[in-house]
């Protein structure tokens, strides 16, 4: 009888604790995942099969914009505090307590603008929050007095591993986990490359661990996920609207499944949503709104459209002396890719793409790719064809960050401007430029020159010479003219500078210009003894 009373009592015991885990459970939490330097136009072309079934299961928009400045700092901010640069003050990387340009709107009595952090221990002081982060700044701009779980680490391998523990033995009501290897990658490597997809791809595998230690642990049909960028990969500060547009994915409880939001959107209403999602009150001073749409149907009668990705095109838009070569992909299985040459808008009753193909004449290219009744944004390519230039050689890449429109842009007439961001421009750390080009015939030439850009307080300055050469065959080059622009009694003004020589009775076939780094910035100046830059745009032949 005593053994029959000790198991009923055990039984009960563990009935009482799955009532108490049923109960956990089923509180409603929220993880915001980030991913920096990911534009809404770079996702489309990543491989990103477990981010892809989120969207199926929820909702994504390809039309949210961070702010401007486009910098890290202040995005971020504006989406942990729904508001903007206005409101909180971060309008730089540089910002801290004791460096503040702008007074806050609303200030803690430590001097941070609220965060959402802010707002879940005001109203719920016994919630657990957590935010894991892989940039060391980030937690320069939010008050984490108020987290209770924070931690920087290095690596999105172990930044998984600690948030994912953290989770699923606290079971917080919102964490922030932020990983930095596409910005970094983007940077190091060039942004729209090979190696940057495979860091978004490299990211979208941290987030099958994250829902599968979620679906293991009982949490994720409870569990809200917002996934989003800070800006994209076309210059951090740029203000262009790849610069600015970024993706905006949410899945989970009474979100509506499979649907592309198509009102613009803003990264700070992030937030709002969240504090809509835990049933909190938000300030006057945050500006951000819900994002309602992700939950209620715009009509009850129309049905709403699902995201389809763009094609992926692998001639960059540009000037080209010759016949190239252009293929179509997408990462969308069973879809097909419809394209046009003449700008006009394509469509399924458009060519069919079905393998490469080549153009050797201005054309504008225009693709879309369609899955059932559902089609992508279009995307646009200009390509020009360079007449008199039969090929033109680098002897050194640019640098991945600043690749220009690549060696034909530098024939395509167009300068760039005084932003360094500007797809004209076309950058060397510490190389040399120099370029050697076959005009396919002996040519008069009148005169040889290049654009290039002079910002000093980014380290881009102007060549320590420029020399120019010319050749009967090709191999054997012969020194015409040298140029010593940095060495001139009249100091040229910051900004676009052509660099350029008449010649008297030239006829040749083959001619090179060298553009020699000054190695590092000069003494004196606020770069001192960092890296010099060459930064050229056009060849200019008369």
């Amino acid at each position: 009888m005593r053994n029959i009373k000790i198991i009923v009592s055990f039984i009960f015991f563990l009935f009482l604790i799955q009532i108490s885990n049923a109960q956990s459970d089923a509180t409603k939490r929220v993880i915001l995942i980030g991913i920096a330097g990911v534009s809404a136009e770079a996702f489309q072309y990543a491989n990103t099969p477990v981010i892809d079934k989120l969207i199926s299961q929820g909702a994504i928009s390809l039309k949210t914009r961070g702010v401007i400045p486009s910098e890290s700092g202040p995005d971020w901010v504006s989406v942990l505090s729904g508001a903007g640069p206005v409101q909180h003050g971060v309008i730089s990387n540089n910002w801290s307590l004791s460096n503040q340009a702008i007074e806050p709107t609303l200030k803690d009595a430590d001097g941070y603008f609220p965060s959402i952090f802010a707002l879940i221990r005001k109203q719920q002081p016994k919630a657990i929050t957590g935010l894991f982060y892989g940039w060391d700044q980030l937690g320069l701009y939010i008050n984490k007095k108020l987290i209770t779980k924070e931690q920087y680490i290095q690596g999105q391998i172990m930044i998984t591993s600690v948030a994912m523990n953290f989770i699923t033995k606290e079971k917080p009501v919102f964490t922030f986990i932020y990983y930095q290897l596409p910005e970094v990658t983007g940077i190091s490597k060039g942004f729209n490359t090979k190696d940057y997809y495979q860091a978004v791809n490299e990211i979208d595998t941290e987030i099958g661990k994250l829902v599968a230690g979620l679906q293991e642990s009982k949490m994720l049909q409870n569990t809200t996920i917002i996934i989003t960028s800070d800006h994209g990969g076309e210059g951090v500060g740029g203000e262009s609207t790849g610069s600015l547009e970024v993706p905006w994915i949410i899945t989970g409880p009474g979100v509506q499944k499979n649907i592309l939001l198509e009102s613009p959107n803003d990264n700070l209403n992030t937030s709002p949503t969240i504090a809509r999602i835990l049933g909190l009150k938000t300030p006057l001073e945050w500006i951000g709104k819900p994002v309602l749409e992700a939950y209620t149907p715009k009509s009850a009668k129309s049905k709403p459209a699902q995201y389809v990705p763009k094609p992926l095109c692998s001639l960059p838009e540009g000037a080209y002396p010759g016949l190239q070569l252009v293929e179509l992909s997408t990462t969308k299985q069973g879809a097909a890719i419809y394209y046009s040459l003449d700008g006009s808008t394509p469509g399924a009753a458009s060519k069919k793409y079905t393998s490469p193909f080549t153009i050797n004449k201005n054309s504008t290219l225009k693709a879309v790719t369609i899955a059932g009744t559902n089609s992508s944004q279009i995307i646009t390519r200009m390509y020009t064809f360079v007449a008199g230039i039969k090929s033109a050689v680098l002897t050194a890449q640019p640098s991945p960050k600043f690749t220009g429109s690549g060696v034909s842009g530098l024939f395509d007439g167009l300068i760039g401007s005084e932003n360094p961001s500007n797809k004209q421009w076309m950058g060397f750390e510490s190389d040399n430029f120099e370029v050697t080009v076959d005009l396919g015939e002996i040519k008069p030439v009148k005169a040889l020159g290049i654009d290039v850009l002079q910002l000093p307080a980014n380290q881009i300055q102007l060549p320590a010479s420029v020399e120019f050469y010319i050749s009967d065959d090709g191999k054997t080059f012969k020194l015409l003219k040298t140029i010593y622009p940095s060495e001139t009694d009249n100091p040229l003004p910051d900004g676009p500078v052509m660099l350029s020589r008449a010649f008297d009775n030239l006829q040749t076939q083959y001619f090179r210009i060298k553009a020699t780094n000054l190695g590092n910035s000069p003494t004196g100046q606020s770069g001192e003894a960092k890296k010099a830059w060459i930064f050229v745009s056009e060849v200019e032949i008369e």
